[in-house]
């Protein structure tokens, strides 16, 4: 089963349906499998008090509230419907981040296949009980979590049978987050501790890191995307470009098919390779029909043509039925029982 690559829109509209629409289309043409935004009201959200978290501060107005930049970014229930459109037309799937309960419910009606909850819902418990209840497929973000606080989630989705419905994600919730904090070991870790599928959100600047995700089992693979990393907004700056994310969705592709079955086998590349570089037994001097061979008599020489020197056991102290030339290679036909 490939990797499913979602481009992660996010708020990175500004508001903007028309831009959000550039967005779809700039990640269909650049190979994402599925763009996610995000379904809020902000009212439910925060509190008009909430400060802002650091990189929020550094990359949107540091004088407006928490609160009143979410209310910008909301998306109303008719414009998921027109992006959802947007999506059909484009042959990509539409995916949303519902930060309640309410929002799931929404999103359910709407008829997505699968459910995206970020790192700071993976306690929300009203909102994973919806979910799993649905039957529906659920990838759970885990950035800032314990092992303890994702078991307790998970046991909401065991209570309906659901787990294996559930995708992990290994994340750092940091904008961008620093590679050395990505842990992506961890991705090992999920998937034997709570055997489930498991993917990642990759928050840093760079490919690198979601390609060796990939090579450590990842199923999912998340990076947010913007047409401009200097537009206005509080994820451009950790988002990637069309074409840092064209070169990554190429990278996994190639990582991918790199990674194989698992079955080691001869490529068919290498067989010219074999013959040329590999020995075989030869002679190490002119012998003559009916001398018994002897291991002073034998020399190991490219090309690979012939019997290996791991069978040169075989022939010791066995008759040579022909005369052979120093160099000429013995086959097993060549000698008999002495």
């Amino acid at each position: 089963m490939s990797v499913t690559i979602i481009a992660e829109i996010g708020v990175n509209h500004n508001g903007s349906i028309e831009r959000a629409k550039r967005l779809i289309t700039a990640a269909k043409f650049c190979g994402a499998d599925m763009v996610k935004f995000q379904t809020f009201s902000a009212n439910r959200l925060a509190g008009p008090d909430t400060p802002k978290v650091p990189y929020q501060l550094r990359t949107s107005d540091p004088m407006e509230t928490h609160h009143a930049m979410l209310k910008k970014l909301e998306l109303s229930q008719e414009a998921h419907r027109e992006l959802q459109g947007h999506c059909e037309r484009e042959g990509i799937e539409f995916c949303s981040t519902p930060y309640s309960k309410e929002d799931a419910e929404f999103l359910y009606a709407l008829g997505v296949r699968m459910f995206k909850v970020a790192s700071a819902d993976l306690v929300d418990r009203t909102l994973h009980e919806f979910i799993a209840s649905t039957g529906r497929e659920a990838i759970i973000a885990t950035g800032m979590a314990t092992m303890e606080e994702i078991e307790e989630t998970l046991r909401i989705y065991d209570a309906y049978c659901a787990r294996s419905k559930v995708t992990l994600l290994q994340c750092t919730s940091a904008y961008p987050a620093d590679p050395i904090q990505a842990n992506l070991r961890v991705i090992q870790t999920l998937k034997e501790r709570f055997g489930c599928r498991v993917g990642y959100s990759d928050h840093t600047q760079g490919n690198e890191c979601a390609i060796v995700a990939v090579a450590q089992g990842a199923t999912i693979i998340e990076k947010h995307f913007t047409l401009g990393k200097n537009l206005p907004g509080p994820d451009h700056a950790a988002s990637s470009t069309p074409e840092e994310f064209a070169a990554m969705v190429k990278a996994i592709r190639l990582v991918e098919k790199a990674m194989g079955d698992g079955v080691k086998r001869i490529a068919e590349s290498e067989i010219p390779m074999r013959q040329v570089s590999r020995k075989s037994i030869v002679v190490s001097r002119d012998l003559e029909a009916g001398h018994v061979l002897a291991v002073e008599d034998l020399a190991f020489r490219r090309p690979g043509t012939g019997l290996s020197p791991m069978a040169y056991p075989q022939i010791l102290g066995k008759i040579l039925v022909r005369p052979l030339r120093s160099g000429e290679q013995v086959s097993l036909l060549d000698v008999v029982e002495a």
